[in-house]
Protein backbone atom coordinates (compact mmCIF):
# COMPACT_ATOMS: atom_id res chain seq x y z
CA UNK A 1 0.00 0.00 0.00
CA UNK A 2 1.31 3.45 -0.92
CA UNK A 3 2.05 6.08 1.71
CA UNK A 4 -0.80 8.37 0.64
CA UNK A 5 -3.24 5.48 0.77
CA UNK A 6 -2.02 4.51 4.23
CA UNK A 7 -2.44 8.10 5.41
CA UNK A 8 -5.98 8.23 4.04
CA UNK A 9 -6.89 4.94 5.73
CA UNK A 10 -5.33 6.08 9.00
CA UNK A 11 -7.24 9.34 8.88
CA UNK A 12 -10.49 7.56 8.13
CA UNK A 13 -9.87 5.23 11.08
CA UNK A 14 -9.23 8.05 13.51
CA UNK A 15 -11.76 10.51 12.14
CA UNK A 16 -14.81 9.70 14.26
CA UNK A 17 -13.10 10.80 17.49
CA UNK A 18 -11.58 13.86 15.80
CA UNK A 19 -14.94 14.94 14.45
CA UNK A 20 -16.53 14.63 17.87
CA UNK A 21 -13.77 16.89 19.15
CA UNK A 22 -14.84 19.33 16.43
CA UNK A 23 -18.42 19.03 17.71
CA UNK A 24 -17.38 19.71 21.32
CA UNK A 25 -15.42 22.74 20.17
CA UNK A 26 -18.37 23.94 18.09
CA UNK A 27 -20.59 23.57 21.16
CA UNK A 28 -18.24 25.85 23.12
CA UNK A 29 -18.23 28.35 20.25
CA UNK A 30 -22.01 28.45 20.01
CA UNK A 31 -22.47 28.54 23.76
CA UNK A 32 -20.21 31.51 24.39
CA UNK A 33 -21.58 33.48 21.45
CA UNK A 34 -25.20 33.31 22.49
CA UNK A 35 -25.19 32.80 26.26
CA UNK A 36 -24.38 36.49 26.58
CA UNK A 37 -27.86 37.26 25.27
CA UNK A 38 -29.44 35.54 28.26
CA UNK A 39 -26.97 37.19 30.66
CA UNK A 40 -27.29 40.78 29.39
CA UNK A 41 -29.26 41.97 32.41
CA UNK A 42 -26.89 40.25 34.90
CA UNK A 43 -23.75 41.61 33.24
CA UNK A 44 -25.22 45.12 33.02
CA UNK A 45 -26.11 45.11 36.72
CA UNK A 46 -22.71 43.73 37.76
CA UNK A 47 -20.71 46.21 35.66
CA UNK A 48 -23.13 49.06 36.44
CA UNK A 49 -23.81 49.90 32.77
CA UNK A 50 -26.96 49.97 30.60
CA UNK A 51 -28.16 46.88 28.73
CA UNK A 52 -27.62 48.75 25.45
CA UNK A 53 -23.90 48.98 26.22
CA UNK A 54 -23.66 45.30 27.16
CA UNK A 55 -25.09 44.53 23.71
CA UNK A 56 -21.70 45.65 22.44
CA UNK A 57 -20.24 42.47 24.02
CA UNK A 58 -22.33 40.44 21.58
CA UNK A 59 -21.18 42.67 18.74
CA UNK A 60 -17.50 42.49 19.77
CA UNK A 61 -17.50 38.69 19.57
CA UNK A 62 -19.30 38.71 16.23
CA UNK A 63 -16.90 41.32 14.80
CA UNK A 64 -13.97 39.10 15.81
CA UNK A 65 -15.58 36.12 14.08
CA UNK A 66 -16.29 38.27 11.03
CA UNK A 67 -12.61 39.15 10.69
CA UNK A 68 -11.34 35.70 11.60
CA UNK A 69 -13.51 33.59 9.30
CA UNK A 70 -12.51 34.88 5.85
CA UNK A 71 -9.43 37.05 6.37
CA UNK A 72 -7.34 35.10 8.90
CA UNK A 73 -8.31 31.81 7.22
CA UNK A 74 -7.09 33.16 3.88
CA UNK A 75 -3.88 34.62 5.34
CA UNK A 76 -3.06 31.29 7.02
CA UNK A 77 -3.59 29.31 3.80
CA UNK A 78 -0.09 27.82 4.02
CA UNK A 79 -0.71 26.37 7.51
CA UNK A 80 -1.76 22.78 8.00
CA UNK A 81 -5.37 22.43 9.07
CA UNK A 82 -4.29 20.92 12.39
CA UNK A 83 -2.10 23.89 13.29
CA UNK A 84 -4.75 26.36 12.16
CA UNK A 85 -7.49 24.67 14.19
CA UNK A 86 -5.23 24.44 17.24
CA UNK A 87 -4.32 28.13 16.99
CA UNK A 88 -8.01 29.05 16.65
CA UNK A 89 -9.05 27.07 19.72
CA UNK A 90 -6.15 28.36 21.82
CA UNK A 91 -7.11 31.96 21.01
CA UNK A 92 -10.76 31.16 21.76
CA UNK A 93 -9.88 29.52 25.09
CA UNK A 94 -7.63 32.34 26.27
CA UNK A 95 -10.27 34.89 25.24
CA UNK A 96 -12.97 33.22 27.33
CA UNK A 97 -10.62 32.89 30.29
CA UNK A 98 -10.04 36.66 30.10
CA UNK A 99 -13.79 37.29 29.84
CA UNK A 100 -14.13 35.38 33.11
CA UNK A 101 -11.60 37.73 34.69
CA UNK A 102 -13.23 40.90 33.34
CA UNK A 103 -14.24 43.50 35.88
CA UNK A 104 -15.20 46.33 33.54
CA UNK A 105 -16.78 46.78 30.11
CA UNK A 106 -13.62 47.64 28.08
CA UNK A 107 -11.77 44.51 29.23
CA UNK A 108 -14.89 42.43 28.57
CA UNK A 109 -15.18 43.80 25.02
CA UNK A 110 -11.50 43.19 24.25
CA UNK A 111 -11.63 39.61 25.47
CA UNK A 112 -14.85 38.94 23.56
CA UNK A 113 -13.30 40.27 20.35
CA UNK A 114 -10.25 38.03 20.77
CA UNK A 115 -12.28 34.89 21.40
CA UNK A 116 -14.42 35.76 18.37
CA UNK A 117 -11.33 35.68 16.14
CA UNK A 118 -10.80 32.05 17.09
CA UNK A 119 -14.48 31.24 16.49
CA UNK A 120 -14.39 32.50 12.91
CA UNK A 121 -11.27 30.61 11.91
CA UNK A 122 -12.36 27.37 13.57
CA UNK A 123 -15.76 27.13 11.88
CA UNK A 124 -14.39 28.11 8.47
CA UNK A 125 -11.76 25.35 8.59
CA UNK A 126 -13.44 22.58 10.62
CA UNK A 127 -16.40 22.12 8.28
CA UNK A 128 -14.16 21.55 5.25
CA UNK A 129 -11.60 19.52 7.25
CA UNK A 130 -14.31 17.13 8.47
CA UNK A 131 -15.18 16.09 4.92
CA UNK A 132 -11.56 15.12 4.28
CA UNK A 133 -11.22 13.01 7.41
CA UNK A 134 -13.79 10.43 6.29
CA UNK A 135 -14.62 8.47 3.16
CA UNK A 136 -16.43 10.61 0.52
CA UNK A 137 -19.77 8.86 1.10
CA UNK A 138 -19.64 9.91 4.79
CA UNK A 139 -18.80 13.57 4.18
CA UNK A 140 -22.33 14.85 4.76
CA UNK A 141 -22.66 12.99 8.03
CA UNK A 142 -19.29 14.32 9.19
CA UNK A 143 -20.34 17.93 8.63
CA UNK A 144 -23.66 17.25 10.35
CA UNK A 145 -21.81 15.99 13.45
CA UNK A 146 -19.63 19.12 13.54
CA UNK A 147 -22.57 21.49 13.36
CA UNK A 148 -24.59 19.43 15.81
CA UNK A 149 -22.37 21.06 18.44
CA UNK A 150 -23.68 24.49 17.47
CA UNK A 151 -27.26 23.21 17.38
CA UNK A 152 -26.97 21.64 20.83
CA UNK A 153 -25.41 24.83 22.20
CA UNK A 154 -28.32 26.84 20.92
CA UNK A 155 -31.07 24.41 21.90
CA UNK A 156 -29.78 23.42 25.34
CA UNK A 157 -26.52 25.11 26.27
CA UNK A 158 -27.80 28.68 26.13
CA UNK A 159 -30.97 28.18 28.21
CA UNK A 160 -28.98 26.09 30.70
CA UNK A 161 -26.35 28.83 30.84
CA UNK A 162 -29.07 31.42 31.37
CA UNK A 163 -30.49 29.33 34.20
CA UNK A 164 -27.05 28.87 35.76
CA UNK A 165 -26.58 32.63 35.55
CA UNK A 166 -29.20 32.87 38.30
CA UNK A 167 -27.09 30.55 40.49
CA UNK A 168 -23.49 31.34 39.57
CA UNK A 169 -21.79 34.51 38.45
CA UNK A 170 -21.57 35.17 34.72
CA UNK A 171 -17.75 35.09 35.06
CA UNK A 172 -17.92 31.48 36.29
CA UNK A 173 -19.94 30.48 33.24
CA UNK A 174 -17.31 31.87 30.86
CA UNK A 175 -14.58 30.10 32.84
CA UNK A 176 -16.50 26.89 32.19
CA UNK A 177 -16.46 27.66 28.46
CA UNK A 178 -12.69 28.13 28.67
CA UNK A 179 -12.38 24.66 30.20
CA UNK A 180 -14.38 23.19 27.28
CA UNK A 181 -12.07 25.04 24.90
CA UNK A 182 -9.01 23.59 26.63
CA UNK A 183 -10.45 20.07 26.27
CA UNK A 184 -10.95 20.81 22.57
CA UNK A 185 -7.31 21.90 22.25
CA UNK A 186 -6.10 18.69 23.88
CA UNK A 187 -8.33 16.57 21.66
CA UNK A 188 -7.13 18.27 18.50
CA UNK A 189 -3.49 17.92 19.53
CA UNK A 190 -3.88 14.18 20.15
CA UNK A 191 -6.27 13.12 17.39
CA UNK A 192 -6.11 15.54 14.46
CA UNK A 193 -3.89 14.31 11.57
CA UNK A 194 -1.25 16.85 10.56
CA UNK A 195 -1.68 16.91 6.80
CA UNK A 196 -2.12 19.78 4.36
CA UNK A 197 -5.08 19.79 1.99
CA UNK A 198 -3.94 19.48 -1.60
CA UNK A 199 -7.35 20.32 -2.99
CA UNK A 200 -7.17 24.05 -2.31
CA UNK A 201 -4.79 26.86 -3.13
CA UNK A 202 -2.20 27.41 -0.41
CA UNK A 203 -1.37 30.93 -1.55
CA UNK A 204 -2.74 33.64 0.74
CA UNK A 205 -3.15 36.16 -2.10
CA UNK A 206 -5.25 33.73 -4.14
CA UNK A 207 -7.55 33.14 -1.19
CA UNK A 208 -7.81 36.85 -0.39
CA UNK A 209 -8.68 37.72 -3.99
CA UNK A 210 -11.49 35.16 -3.91
CA UNK A 211 -13.08 37.16 -1.10
CA UNK A 212 -13.68 40.20 -3.31
CA UNK A 213 -15.65 38.39 -6.01
CA UNK A 214 -18.77 40.52 -6.40
CA UNK A 215 -21.12 37.51 -6.61
CA UNK A 216 -19.77 36.03 -3.39
CA UNK A 217 -19.93 39.41 -1.67
CA UNK A 218 -23.49 39.90 -2.89
CA UNK A 219 -24.60 36.54 -1.52
CA UNK A 220 -22.92 37.21 1.83
CA UNK A 221 -24.56 40.67 1.97
CA UNK A 222 -28.00 39.03 2.03
CA UNK A 223 -26.83 36.96 5.01
CA UNK A 224 -25.73 40.18 6.73
CA UNK A 225 -29.15 41.79 6.24
CA UNK A 226 -31.07 38.72 7.44
CA UNK A 227 -29.06 38.39 10.64
CA UNK A 228 -29.05 42.13 11.24
CA UNK A 229 -32.83 41.97 11.25
CA UNK A 230 -33.06 38.96 13.52
CA UNK A 231 -30.45 40.03 16.08
CA UNK A 232 -31.51 43.67 16.22
CA UNK A 233 -34.31 42.28 18.38
CA UNK A 234 -32.96 38.97 19.68
CA UNK A 235 -29.85 40.53 21.22
CA UNK A 236 -32.21 42.28 23.64
CA UNK A 237 -34.87 39.59 23.97
CA UNK A 238 -34.28 39.16 27.72
CA UNK A 239 -34.95 42.79 28.74
CA UNK A 240 -37.69 43.05 26.10
CA UNK A 241 -39.63 40.12 27.55
CA UNK A 242 -39.11 41.26 31.14
CA UNK A 243 -39.55 45.03 30.86
CA UNK A 244 -42.03 45.38 27.98
CA UNK A 245 -43.95 42.12 27.68
CA UNK A 246 -44.12 41.74 31.45
CA UNK A 247 -42.81 38.18 31.61
CA UNK A 248 -41.42 36.92 34.91
CA UNK A 249 -37.61 36.87 34.77
CA UNK A 250 -37.62 33.21 35.83
CA UNK A 251 -39.37 32.30 32.55
CA UNK A 252 -36.76 33.89 30.29
CA UNK A 253 -34.53 30.80 30.36
CA UNK A 254 -37.57 28.75 29.31
CA UNK A 255 -38.14 31.10 26.37
CA UNK A 256 -34.48 30.68 25.40
CA UNK A 257 -35.08 26.91 25.37
CA UNK A 258 -38.17 27.41 23.19
CA UNK A 259 -36.09 29.53 20.80
CA UNK A 260 -33.28 26.97 20.74
CA UNK A 261 -35.48 23.93 20.09
CA UNK A 262 -37.31 25.83 17.35
CA UNK A 263 -33.94 26.80 15.87
CA UNK A 264 -32.80 23.17 15.79
CA UNK A 265 -36.04 22.19 14.03
CA UNK A 266 -35.73 25.15 11.66
CA UNK A 267 -32.16 24.18 10.78
CA UNK A 268 -33.26 20.72 9.66
CA UNK A 269 -36.32 22.09 7.85
CA UNK A 270 -34.21 24.73 6.13
CA UNK A 271 -31.85 22.07 4.80
CA UNK A 272 -34.70 20.01 3.39
CA UNK A 273 -36.36 23.09 1.93
CA UNK A 274 -33.08 24.05 0.26
CA UNK A 275 -32.72 20.57 -1.26
CA UNK A 276 -36.30 20.62 -2.52
CA UNK A 277 -36.71 24.21 -3.72
CA UNK A 278 -33.16 25.36 -4.35
CA UNK A 279 -31.15 27.93 -2.38
CA UNK A 280 -32.63 31.05 -3.98
CA UNK A 281 -36.25 30.18 -3.27
CA UNK A 282 -35.43 28.90 0.20
CA UNK A 283 -33.60 32.12 1.09
CA UNK A 284 -36.53 34.19 -0.21
CA UNK A 285 -39.03 32.25 1.93
CA UNK A 286 -36.86 32.73 5.03
CA UNK A 287 -36.45 36.47 4.43
CA UNK A 288 -40.17 37.01 3.93
CA UNK A 289 -40.88 35.00 7.07
CA UNK A 290 -38.40 37.03 9.13
CA UNK A 291 -39.86 40.33 7.95
CA UNK A 292 -43.41 39.22 8.79
CA UNK A 293 -42.55 37.75 12.21
CA UNK A 294 -40.48 40.75 13.32
CA UNK A 295 -43.23 43.17 12.29
CA UNK A 296 -45.79 41.03 14.13
CA UNK A 297 -43.64 41.06 17.29
CA UNK A 298 -43.80 44.85 17.32
CA UNK A 299 -47.59 44.77 17.41
CA UNK A 300 -47.82 41.81 19.83
CA UNK A 301 -45.08 42.86 22.23
CA UNK A 302 -47.44 43.24 25.22
CA UNK A 303 -48.96 39.74 24.89
CA UNK A 304 -47.06 36.93 26.65
CA UNK A 305 -48.74 34.06 24.69
CA UNK A 306 -48.23 35.83 21.35
CA UNK A 307 -44.59 36.62 22.12
CA UNK A 308 -43.93 33.00 23.11
CA UNK A 309 -45.13 31.87 19.69
CA UNK A 310 -43.24 34.63 17.92
CA UNK A 311 -39.97 33.81 19.72
CA UNK A 312 -40.29 30.21 18.51
CA UNK A 313 -41.00 31.36 14.95
CA UNK A 314 -38.04 33.73 15.05
CA UNK A 315 -35.73 30.91 16.15
CA UNK A 316 -36.98 28.55 13.44
CA UNK A 317 -36.62 31.13 10.66
CA UNK A 318 -33.25 32.46 11.80
CA UNK A 319 -31.68 29.00 11.66
CA UNK A 320 -33.58 27.76 8.62
CA UNK A 321 -31.53 30.49 6.94
CA UNK A 322 -28.21 28.79 7.76
CA UNK A 323 -28.27 25.85 5.29
CA UNK A 324 -30.06 27.89 2.62
CA UNK A 325 -27.63 30.81 2.70
CA UNK A 326 -24.56 28.61 3.12
CA UNK A 327 -25.63 26.42 0.18
CA UNK A 328 -26.14 29.52 -1.95
CA UNK A 329 -22.67 30.90 -1.19
CA UNK A 330 -20.94 27.53 -1.63
CA UNK A 331 -22.71 26.99 -4.94
CA UNK A 332 -21.47 30.36 -6.20
CA UNK A 333 -17.98 29.66 -4.81
CA UNK A 334 -17.89 26.31 -6.63
CA UNK A 335 -18.27 28.21 -9.90
CA UNK A 336 -16.21 31.31 -9.12
CA UNK A 337 -13.49 30.21 -6.65
CA UNK A 338 -13.25 26.40 -6.56
CA UNK A 339 -9.73 26.43 -5.08
CA UNK A 340 -10.62 28.74 -2.21
CA UNK A 341 -13.69 27.07 -0.76
CA UNK A 342 -12.62 27.39 2.88
CA UNK A 343 -12.06 31.13 2.52
CA UNK A 344 -15.33 31.50 0.60
CA UNK A 345 -17.22 29.51 3.24
CA UNK A 346 -15.61 31.78 5.81
CA UNK A 347 -16.98 34.79 3.95
CA UNK A 348 -20.53 33.63 4.62
CA UNK A 349 -19.69 32.82 8.24
CA UNK A 350 -18.45 36.41 8.36
CA UNK A 351 -21.82 37.44 6.94
CA UNK A 352 -23.67 35.68 9.75
CA UNK A 353 -21.48 37.21 12.42
CA UNK A 354 -21.31 40.71 10.99
CA UNK A 355 -25.11 40.63 10.81
CA UNK A 356 -25.21 39.64 14.49
CA UNK A 357 -22.78 42.46 15.30
CA UNK A 358 -24.62 45.06 13.25
CA UNK A 359 -27.98 43.94 14.62
CA UNK A 360 -26.72 44.20 18.21
CA UNK A 361 -25.31 47.67 17.63
CA UNK A 362 -28.35 48.86 15.69
CA UNK A 363 -30.69 47.56 18.37
CA UNK A 364 -28.66 49.26 21.09
CA UNK A 365 -28.81 52.50 19.12
CA UNK A 366 -32.60 52.57 18.84
CA UNK A 367 -33.39 51.48 22.41
CA UNK A 368 -32.39 54.83 23.95
CA UNK A 369 -34.55 57.14 21.81
CA UNK A 370 -37.37 54.76 20.84
CA UNK A 371 -37.50 51.93 23.42
CA UNK A 372 -36.96 48.19 23.34
CA UNK A 373 -40.00 47.46 21.16
CA UNK A 374 -38.54 49.53 18.32
CA UNK A 375 -35.95 46.79 17.73
CA UNK A 376 -38.70 44.67 16.16
CA UNK A 377 -39.71 47.16 13.49
CA UNK A 378 -36.11 48.09 12.66
CA UNK A 379 -35.31 44.39 12.33
CA UNK A 380 -38.26 43.91 9.98
CA UNK A 381 -36.96 46.73 7.75
CA UNK A 382 -33.53 45.05 7.56
CA UNK A 383 -35.12 41.73 6.52
CA UNK A 384 -37.21 43.55 3.92
CA UNK A 385 -34.01 45.10 2.56
CA UNK A 386 -32.63 41.57 2.18
CA UNK A 387 -35.69 40.65 0.08
CA UNK A 388 -35.06 43.63 -2.21
CA UNK A 389 -31.37 42.77 -2.64
CA UNK A 390 -32.11 39.11 -3.43
CA UNK A 391 -34.71 40.11 -6.04
CA UNK A 392 -32.19 42.46 -7.64
CA UNK A 393 -29.50 39.74 -7.72
CA UNK A 394 -31.85 37.21 -9.26
CA UNK A 395 -32.91 39.63 -11.99
CA UNK A 396 -29.27 40.51 -12.70
CA UNK A 397 -28.21 36.85 -12.99
CA UNK A 398 -31.14 36.11 -15.30
CA UNK A 399 -29.95 38.66 -17.89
Amino acid sequence: MSAPAMESTSQAGRSPLVIYVFALSAFALGFTEFVTIGLVSDIAADLNVGVDRVGAAIAAYAIGATIGAPILTALAASWSRKHLLLAAMIVFTIGNFLVGLSGDLPSLLGARFGSGLGHGVFLAVASSAATRLVAPERAGSAVAVVFSGLTLALAFGVPIGTFLGGIWSWQTIFMGVAICGAIGVAGLALLMPNAKDGGEARDALHNLLALIDRRLLGAAFITVLAYTGSFCLFSYISPLLIEVTGMNAAWVSTMMLVYGVAAAIGNVAGGRMTDKLGPDRAVMIVLVGLAVVLAAMWSAVHSIPAMAGMVAALGALTYAAVPAMQARVIGIAGRQAPKALAAAAGLNIAGFNSGIALGSLLGGGVIGPFGLAATAIVGAVAAAAGIAVLMFQRRSSAK
